[in-house]
C-alpha cells in the first residue's frame, strides 16, 4: 500500500486526470458527471487498497481546497448584473429559494428519527447542503458540507450520488409541469418575463495566463487567511457558531465586485482543479458498503425536498398569476445552477429566458450558502 504523502497525492492527482479524459472521450461516461468519477475512481484506489483509507494528506486537502475554490469562482459573480434579470425573475428566484427551504425542513421533520440513526444529535446537519445545493447548486452543497463540519465521507458520496441522480426526476418534472402549467392560468400584468435579447455567453477555454493565475491564488488565500482573522477576532467573541466558509464567501463577493478581479481569466479552470482534487481525497476516505446502505434514505430525503420545492414554486406562483416559464426557470437556476439553464430554456422554446436565467443562476452561488445555514440552524431548533 501506498504511504507516502507526495505518492498518495499522485494517486489522486491520478484519479482526477482519468475521470476528465473519460467523460470528455466518452459520452456514456460524462452522463454520470466528472465529480462522481473522482469520487468513485478514489474510492476504488482505497478500497482495494492501493492507498489508505486515512492519511493526514486528506485532511489537508479537504481543509485548504473548499474555501480556495469557493473563493475563485466567486470572484466572476457581478451582483450588479443580477439586477438585468428583472424584477420577475429574480422574484421568482427568490420563491424558489423559499420554496427550496420549506422543502428541505419538510423532509428534516418527517425523516429525522431515520436520519439520527446515521447522525445522530446532528442530523439537523444534512439541512445546509441540501438547501444549498437546490438555491445555488452543486458549489454550495460543498462547502455547506465542510462548512458545518459534517465529515462522514461515507454519507458525502451517497449524498452527492443521490444529488446527482436526483437530476433525473427534477428534469422530468421541469418538463411535465411547465407544460402542464401553460395556459392554465392568466399571467397577471407586469409578471411576464420580456427576456433579454442576448444570447447566452459561452465558456470559452482560455490561454491562461501565469499572471493571472498567480493573482487569481494570491487573492483567494488572502481571503482565506483574513476570514480566519477576522472570525477569530471579531466573530467568535460574539457568534462562534458562525462557520468561517460564510466569512470567506462574503469576502470573496467583496472582492469579486471590483472589475479588475472579473477580469483575470481562469477562475472556473482553477477552481474547478482544486474541487477535483477535493472529490478525490473525499472519494479515498469513502466505505464503499456504508455508502451503498446510506443512499436510499437520502433519496426518500431528496424526493420530500423536490415535492415541497415544486408546491410552493408553482402552488404560489398560479395564485399570485406569475408566469409559468419564468417559474419554471428559477427552479432550474436554483437547482442546477447556469448551466443547465439553457438546455431546458431551448427545449421549451424560452430562448428569450436563457440569459435571465443564467444571472439568476449566478446569484443562486452568492447567496446560497446564507440560506443553506440558516436552513441548517432553523431545522437544529426545530428538531431540538
Amino acid at each position: 500500500m501506498i504511504q507516502d504523502p507526495l505518492a498518495v497525492t499522485a494517486v489522486l492527482l491520478a484519479a482526477v486526470v482519468f475521470s476528465v479524459v473519460m467523460t470528455r472521450r466518452f459520452a456514456w461516461a460524462a452522463r454520470l458527471s466528472t465529480i462522481l468519477w473522482i469520487i468513485f475512481t478514489g474510492a476504488f484506489a482505497s478500497n482495494l487498497g492501493l492507498i489508505p483509507g486515512e492519511s493526514p494528506v486528506y485532511g489537508r486537502i479537504v481543509d485548504f481546497a473548499v474555501p480556495f475554490a469557493m473563493s475563485v469562482i466567486l470572484f466572476t459573480v457581478n451582483l450588479a448584473d443580477v439586477r438585468r434579470a428583472g424584477r420577475p425573475v429574480l422574484a421568482a428566484f427568490f420563491l424558489a429559494a423559499l420554496g427550496t427551504t420549506f422543502g428541505v425542513l419538510l423532509a428534516g421533520t418527517l425523516l429525522d428519527p431515520w436520519l439520527a440513526d446515521i447522525l445522530g444529535s446532528d442530523s439537523w446537519k444534512i439541512a445546509g447542503p441540501y438547501t444549498g445545493t437546490y438555491i445555488g447548486g452543486s458549489l454550495n452543497f460543498f462547502a455547506l458540507w465542510q462548512g458545518l463540519d459534517i465529515g462522514r465521507p461515507d454519507l458525502f458520496a451517497a449524498a452527492n450520488a443521490v444529488d446527482n441522480l436526483g437530476l433525473f426526476p427534477l428534469f422530468a418534472a421541469w418538463m411535465a409541469l411547465s407544460s402542464w402549467s401553460a395556459g392554465r392560468w392568466a399571467i397577471a400584468k407586469g409578471w411576464q418575463a420580456e427576456g433579454l435579447d442576448e444570447a447566452a455567453p459561452e465558456k470559452k477555454t482560455p490561454a491562461l495566463d501565469p499572471l493571472h493565475v498567480a493573482v487569481l491564488a494570491l487573492l483567494a488565500i488572502g481571503v482565506m487567511a483574513l476570514s480566519v482573522w477576522i472570525k477569530g477576532a471579531w466573530i467568535d467573541p460574539w457568534a462562534p457558531s458562525v462557520p468561517t466558509i460564510l466569512v470567506v464567501t462574503t469576502l470573496a463577493l467583496v472582492v469579486g465586485q471590483i472589475p479588475a478581479v472579473r477580469r483575470l481569466e481562469g477562475s472556473w479552470e482553477v477552481g474547478d482543479l482544486a474541487f477535483w482534487i477535493f472529490f478525490a481525497a473525499v472519494g479515498a476516505m469513502i466505505d464503499f458498503y456504508q455508502a451503498v446502505i446510506l443512499s436510499p434514505i437520502l433519496f426518500v430525503y431528496i424526493l420530500v425536498v423536490m415535492a415541497g420545492h415544486f408546491a410552493v414554486v408553482f402552488g404560489i406562483g398560479r395564485l399570485l398569476r406569475w408566469d409559468p416559464a419564468v417559474l419554471t426557470i428559477a427552479s432550474v437556476a436554483t437547482k442546477a445552477g447556469p448551466p443547465l439553464v439553457p438546455a431546458v430554456a431551448h427545449a421549451r422554446g424560452w430562448n428569450h429566458l436563457v440569459l435571465p436565467g443564467i444571472l439568476i443562476g449566478m446569484l443562486g452561488y452568492a447567496v446560497g450558502n446564507y440560506f443553506g445555514f440558516a436552513a441548517a440552524f432553523v431545522m437544529r431548533w426545530i428538531v431540538g
